[in-house]
């Protein structure tokens, strides 16, 4: 697996990979954040400033903040460069003029049902922090002196949300909080933005959903509430696709695992491989991949998932929409389970359930859901363990063969103890990485030993292939 690390990136929970039919991908941890509620209040720090000095910076940087949350929810395009530093990239500016574009009001053309994304909460506001502070590169130091700058910090930012969608509060999410820094130069009495942490050498920050260009939304109605599709320009067959089955498909992962999450969800389907490629966080290509489910970071205590987002590949817009249910169910099937799953949990079981979930009733022979992992056993190779995590990795040669694998082994389980064992023994094994705690884990579940499920589902698969 790769794993996502950053400040702020989303974190990549799992992915659809194409092959005949769908299989699924794999996840990674991401480093946790903080959740809190927030106001519509002044912007405040850890700690009341040390000096007057620091005081009046962190009130002149809060009037920043605050005069850019407002121009990009109000949609104030001509409003971002009073904001900037002369000493800003093009590619800085462009974000907050993309992002303020995306929330101006719509001129709505017949037919179109789409509109501009709503927050139910939306602010940046200083940073708590307790980091020694960091120091402005001298060549953008120099800059900002010959610009007549008299301050410039490298300051911890926040931002917090929640989105909302077609209108507020929309899908309802808990609040996302996203950590990063930003350069800024005062002059006078203002502060002016220079840069994120682009500007200190590193990558710049990853863009947000309202930061690429083209977006617009809609609300759709499930179980949980109102679930949201958003869609960027070129994508109009897979969201409406989407829309008529989201309400099925949750009803689908829930017939398997209860009415414990949340039966809504945040859909978002891409024109490019940039773009999918600026949400996920991988920053590669997207190979055969449909989908690939994000979120912000997991509060295991209380059994919550924040920011869970199932970011759909441009390949989305040519599937059939019996395939692209099958997709859609996988992925929602990670968003029920997240919560209930450990970060390193291994993917034999996170994605051989997901799979088993999407494909179920869709399906008569093996063959037709894993014809791979069918010729491998007619030859007379039966799997004798389970695929490690490896064998998952998307650009891999075996990676069609685990996804079957996994599935099967799903499958066997479904049909040899029944769905509620199967949920049990998920349960169970993906709530760990340690072999012992998994073996455990089986016996609880299935009344057997590892080497005991493992020879019985090679004893199924032959006999399915017969």
């Amino acid at each position: 697996m790769v794993s996502l690390r950053g400040r702020w990136r989303p974190t990549l929970a799992s992915a659809v990979v194409l092959f005949i039919g769908v299989a699924a991908g794999c996840g990674s941890p991401e480093p946790p954040t903080t959740d809190a509620s927030m106001s519509r209040g002044a912007s405040t720090t850890a700690s009341t400033p040390a000096n007057p000095y620091e005081q009046q910076r962190a009130e002149g940087v809060t009037r920043l903040l605050d005069d850019l949350t407002g121009t990009i929810t109000s949609g104030e395009v001509q409003k971002i460069g009073s904001l900037l530093d002369e000493a800003a990239t093009p590619a800085f500016e462009n974000r907050w003029v993309t992002a303020a574009e995306n929330f101006r009001p719509r001129q709505f053309v017949r037919g179109d049902s789409d509109g501009r994304l709503q927050f139910a909460r939306f602010r940046y506001q200083l940073a708590p922090t307790e980091e020694a502070e960091a120091l402005v590169p001298a060549e953008v130091q120099g800059l900002l002196d010959a610009n007549g700058s008299s301050d410039a910090w490298v300051a911890p930012v926040e931002l917090r949300y929640a989105l909302g969608g077609e209108r507020a509060p929309g899908v309802d999410e808990p609040e996302v909080v996203v950590t990063t820094q930003f350069v800024v130069a005062r002059y006078g009495d203002e502060w002016k933005l220079v840069g994120d942490t682009g500007a200190l050498g590193g990558e710049p920050t990853p863009p947000q959903l309202w930061e690429l260009p083209g977006l617009s939304v809609s609300d759709a109605a499930t179980a949980g509430g109102t679930s949201v599709i958003a869609r960027y320009l070129r994508t109009s067959p897979a969201s409406a696709n989407l829309r008529k089955l989201l309400p099925d498909a949750v009803d689908a992962v829930t017939a398997f695992w209860g009415e414990s999450w949340d039966r809504r969800a945040v859909l978002v389907t891409t024109s490019d491989q940039d773009e999918f490629a600026a949400l996920v966080g991988q920053g590669g290509a997207i190979g055969a991949a449909a989908a690939a489910t994000v979120y912000s970071r997991v509060d295991f205590p209380r059994r919550t998932a924040i920011g869970q987002r199932v970011v759909f590949t441009p390949a989305a817009d040519d599937l059939a929409p019996p395939t692209l249910a099958v997709v859609l169910r996988h992925e929602l099937t990670h968003v029920a389970a997240r919560a209930q799953t450990a970060l390193d949990a291994p993917l034999w079981i996170t994605e051989g359930v997901a799979e088993y979930v999407g494909r179920n009733g869709t399906y008569r022979r093996l063959a037709d859901a894993a014809p791979d992992l069918t010729e491998t056993v007619r030859a007379g190779n039966t799997p004798t363990a389970l695929p490690d995590d490896a064998a998952f990795a998307m650009d891999g040669p075996t990676s069609q063969l685990a996804y079957q694998s996994a599935w099967s082994m799903a499958a066997y389980v479904a049909d040899r103890y029944g769905e509620e064992r199967l949920k049990r023994f998920y349960l169970g094994v993906a709530a760990t990485a340690d072999p012992a705690r998994q073996d455990a884990a089986i016996r609880a579940a299935l009344g057997v030993s590892r080497y005991e499920l493992v020879t019985g589902w090679g004893r199924w698969l032959e006999g399915q292939v017969r």
